[in-house]
C-alpha cells in the first residue's frame, strides 16, 4: 500500500516524506487505535463510530503533522 500524501511544504530541494507510517493508515482498526491513543477523551468510541475512514485519516494526519495540511 502506497500512501502518497501531498505535503504542501515539499519542494524539489527538500523531498522529505510526510509524517506517519503506512501501518497507521492500513486499516480502519489501526486508524481507530491510533486516534484513541492520540486523544482518548476526544476520540471516544461514539465519536469514532460516527466517523468514516476519510474522517479518521484526516484527523490522524492533523494529529501527526498539522503543518503539512493547508
Amino acid at each position: 500500500m502506497s500512501l502518497e500524501f501531498a505535503d504542501k511544504r515539499r519542494t524539489q530541494a527538500t523531498m522529505t516524506p510526510p509524517v506517519g507510517t503506512p501501518a497507521n493508515y492500513a486499516t480502519v482498526a489501526n486508524l481507530r487505535t491510533r486516534l484513541a491513543a492520540v486523544n482518548g477523551s476526544y476520540f471516544t468510541t461514539a465519536r469514532l463510530n460516527s466517523m468514516n475512514e476519510n474522517d479518521m485519516t484526516y484527523a490522524l494526519r492533523l494529529a501527526d503533522d498539522p503543518g503539512g495540511i493547508k
